[in-house]
């Protein structure tokens, strides 16, 4: 079975009972914010008020509610069936997104290069010279994803519209700035974003072509005597390492900006965002979460 089954499965059989994890709704809460914050920075709110946005690894929509309140539509794609059913299950019974479910509009499926929306959606959405999305955004997503270049390459080129905007919020790893604290990543089994599953290789420091891809580190504000989110946190219930999280370390500003430059993207620029703590296993766990940005030119 491969990493991307073993993740679809796993959201699968824990799609219901998802929502219930109190660290899932405010990590989102503060991630989705972030979102339409460097969105519209990017932009300009008219802009985003008329945006057709994708919601990468939308899940059972926690982060795609939120944004969807801000922009004209939403399109959320995930793999796991799961996750999608129980998204409009909210959308179907709970008054408190009425105002949200005209605008959004989902598929189950996995995107590829060969197939990056399947039909009708590829035609209704990337037809066309103006076809493809103003932004599209994931949330927690690619620490699950063994290929996160190709991925990534995929979205920047066949599903972001020219002048499109891309945005990462992920977990956040060390850093040679990072003071000797370790590297850290969590995964939707302990309750933070949800995903597919494709790989990721470290890159060097990059500066230069106007873009920035690092700083922000001396800002953390790591509580004292705290235990902070490492590879190791990520076992399953009879210790072994969990296989649906390729990437358990995490991500750095640096690397990850360097992936959205490898896919073509202009005006990347990255940075940690926030801390807070994540129950893993009963234990008080600290993670960092950071955010990167390109534009397709």
């Amino acid at each position: 079975m491969s990493v991307q089954d073993k993740n679809n499965s796993h959201f699968d059989e824990t799609a219901q009972a998802y929502d219930d994890q109190p660290q899932v709704k405010e990590v989102t809460k503060r991630s989705s914010n972030i979102i339409i914050e460097e969105f519209k920075a990017s932009t300009s709110a008219d802009h985003v008020k008329n945006a057709s946005v994708l919601d990468f690894g939308c899940g059972t929509g926690l982060c795609a509610f939120l944004v969807a309140d801000h922009v004209k539509h939403l399109l959320g794609v995930d793999a796991s069936k799961g996750m999608l059913t129980q998204l409009h299950h909210k959308l179907d019974t709970l008054d408190e997104f009425a105002s949200v479910k005209d605008k959004i509009h989902t598929v189950n499926h996995l995107v590829t290069d060969d197939a990056p929306l399947p039909e009708p959606e590829a035609t209704q959405y990337l037809s066309g010279p103006e076809g493809g999305f103003d932004m599209v955004f994931s949330h927690f997503v690619m620490h699950h994803i063994e290929d996160v270049e190709g991925v990534t390459r995929t979205i920047a080129n066949k599903l972001l519209k020219k002048d499109g905007w891309l945005i990462y919020l992920d977990l956040e790893g060390a850093t040679p700035h990072s003071h000797g604290h370790e590297g850290h990543a969590h995964s939707h089994d302990h309750g933070d974003g949800h995903g597919h599953g494709h790989g990721h290789e470290h890159a060097p420091h990059a500066h230069g072509h106007g873009e920035h891809s690092h700083g922000h580190h001396e800002h953390r504000q790591h509580p004292e005597g705290h235990e902070q989110l490492t590879q190791a946190h990520f076992v399953d219930k009879d210790g072994k390492p969990m296989e649906i999280v390729p990437h358990k370390q995490g991500f750095t500003p640096e690397n990850f900006s360097e992936i959205l430059r490898k896919a073509g993207l202009v005006d990347v620029s990255a940075k940690h965002c926030f801390g807070q703590y994540r129950d893993s296993h009963g234990k008080k766990i600290w993670m960092d979460v950071m955010m990167v940005k390109g534009r397709r030119a």
